[in-house]
């Protein structure tokens, strides 16, 4: 079953994507006079340089994307599977390349803390219904390689798009523990596609961005342990909405 909260992310994603896009149109439809004017420009021969370095900071909203088994309706007890999303943050750093004069390969290994889990609704003795709440913490190795477009400088800003790959190492999963306790297990190894959106300002001594971009998750996170919680579920993935604020 697909997350509402989920959904309002890649929506809003959306909307910021082109509502950035045309803020320089809207600029110059809105002060024509004022572009004709000279400003100071900050760092004007930063994007000349081949390589840059900086770090990032973000927090994350993570979700997972989930599908059921078709017969859900007919197992024994399970009667409503939902994910849970959770809050965490963002560590990494930057290795920029310049491709061209728009055009730039990003390399941002990082680390991030990640809290999500699962809700099941499940009917027993017959009548009585009983919400159940499994959640997982994840401590993610990441490994990215994203390309950015840039439009063209305005003053001491601009816009950008970007979009690639990544991928992520889990370090605190629970996939080979053999405990008592029905938890929820997740794999190691996950894959994403991003896509985002963001604005450069060049300051006095640094550029700074900020960013918003969603991960959609490729593998198949489930850990099949044959319990009632992972018989309910065919395929789970992950689902992340990132804002970000790079330094650079």
């Amino acid at each position: 079953m697909q997350s509402r909260t989920g959904h309002r992310a890649v929506l809003w994603t959306v909307l910021t994507l082109l509502s950035v896009m045309s803020v320089p149109e809207l600029v110059r439809a809105q002060f024509p006079i004022k572009y004709k004017e000279k400003k100071m420009v900050n760092l004007p021969k930063y994007d000349r340089r081949m390589f840059h370095f900086g770090f990032i900071l973000g927090t994350n909203y993570t979700d997972f994307s989930v599908k059921s088994v078709e017969n859900l309706a007919g197992l024994d007890s399970v009667f409503v599977v939902e994910p849970g999303a959770g809050v965490g943050f963002n560590l990494g750093i930057v290795s920029d390349m310049r491709l061209g004069e728009h055009f730039n390969m990003r390399f941002i290994p990082g680390i991030s803390f990640v809290g999500r889990g699962m809700n099941y609704t499940l009917i027993e003795r017959d009548t009585i219904t009983t919400v159940y709440e499994k959640s997982t913490s994840s401590v993610y190795l990441e490994v990215p390689l994203y390309f950015k477009f840039r439009s063209r400088r305005i003053n001491n800003w601009r816009v950008y798009i970007m979009g690639g790959g990544k991928f992520l190492y889990d370090m605190a999963t629970k996939e080979d523990v053999d405990t008592e306790e029905i938890i929820l297990k997740l794999k190691r190894e996950d894959y994403t596609w991003d896509l985002g959106v963001g604005v450069d300002f060049y300051l006095e001594y640094f550029k700074l961005s900020v960013e918003a971009r969603m991960a959609f998750g490729l593998n198949n996170l489930l850990v099949e342990d044959q319990t009632v919680f992972s018989n309910s579920i065919e395929s789970l993935k992950s689902k992340t909405f990132l804002f970000s604020i790079y330094f650079e």
